[in-house]
């Protein structure tokens, strides 16, 4: 199933609702999928758009990395909501610093699972990582 906006935030939604019990905006779930997608297309080599989110019309990104969006959708809120950038009037159950490990923890398997993306993206490629050399000794080389 090709991932969208609304889908992915869903999933997101869950996810951090089962992790943290706090509440988040629509707006923090998007900027937290917009960051994630961004290192993905940085993972990519190139522009990788998901459906609904900026106006894209389709989605680009691979539904196998589906999770790896999730992942740093989760790394990104968590992140955002320790940096104060988007704060809502909602009680704390978390203490700054159990908040804090975690946005740690969590963005360090983003980076792992966007590791294991550019390892499989190698393995894929039909192209040569390297630029061909041609190897002429001629008879000076003697």
């Amino acid at each position: 199933m090709t991932a969208t906006l609304a889908s992915t935030k869903d999933q997101l939604e869950t996810q951090l609702s089962a992790l943290s019990n706090l509440v988040w905006s629509s707006t923090a779930l998007e900027e937290a999928l917009r960051a994630s997608l961004a290192e993905i297309a940085r993972t990519y080599g190139s522009a990788v758009a998901l459906s609904g989110l900026d106006g894209a019309s389709s989605t680009t990104l691979e539904d196998i990395d589906t999770h790896v969006l999730i992942i740093g959708g989760v790394a990104y809120a968590a992140r955002f909501r320790v940096m104060g950038r988007f704060e809502e009037a909602t009680p704390e159950d978390l203490q700054s610093e159990d908040m804090t490990r975690w946005a740690t923890e969590t963005m360090a398997k983003f980076q792992t699972a966007l590791t294991r993306i550019r390892l499989r993206r190698f393995q894929e490629s039909t192209d040569i990582p390297y630029s061909p050399w041609d190897w002429d000794e001629g008879r000076a080389f003697l």
